[in-house]
C-alpha cells in the first residue's frame, strides 16, 4: 500500500511538474509572439511615416536593418522554442504523462471529433 501511495504521489509530482513547464512554455511562446507583433508595429511607423515627417528615405535606414535582424532572431528564437515544446511532448508521451495546452491543435495530432482546444490541466 505504502509503494502504490508513492508511486501515486511521484506521478502527481511528475504531472505537476509537466504542467507547470507547459503553462511556462506557452506563457513564452506567447511572449515571443507578441514581441515579434510588436516589432512589425515599429517596422510599420518606422517606415510608412517616415515620409510623412519629412525625414529622407537615408534617415533611419541602418536603424531600420537593426530592427529587422532584431526581428530575424526572434523568429529563430520562436522556432528553437518550438522545436524544444516538440521534444517535450515527446518525452511526456514516453513518460505516460499527458499534458496539454490550451489553444488550436494546428499541425498537431487532432483528437476524434475536431476539438480545437484542451485544457491545461492533466
Amino acid at each position: 500500500m505504502a509503494a502504490l501511495l508513492a508511486g501515486i504521489l511521484a506521478m502527481n509530482h511528475k504531472t505537476d511538474f509537466a504542467n507547470l513547464i507547459a503553462r511556462r512554455l506557452q506563457t513564452a511562446e506567447q511572449a515571443l509572439d507578441q514581441a515579434l507583433a510588436e516589432i512589425s508595429l515599429l517596422t510599420h511607423d518606422m517606415t510608412r511615416h517616415r515620409a510623412g515627417a519629412r525625414f529622407a528615405a537615408q534617415a533611419g535606414h541602418q536603424a531600420l536593418v537593426d530592427v529587422q535582424a532584431a526581428a530575424g532572431a526572434l523568429v529563430e528564437g520562436r522556432s528553437r522554442l518550438v522545436a524544444s515544446h516538440d521534444r517535450l511532448a515527446r518525452i511526456a508521451r514516453t513518460l505516460g504523462i499527458i499534458v496539454t495546452a490550451g489553444g488550436p491543435l494546428e499541425g498537431k495530432d487532432q483528437p476524434a471529433g475536431g476539438a480545437t482546444a484542451l485544457a491545461l490541466d492533466a
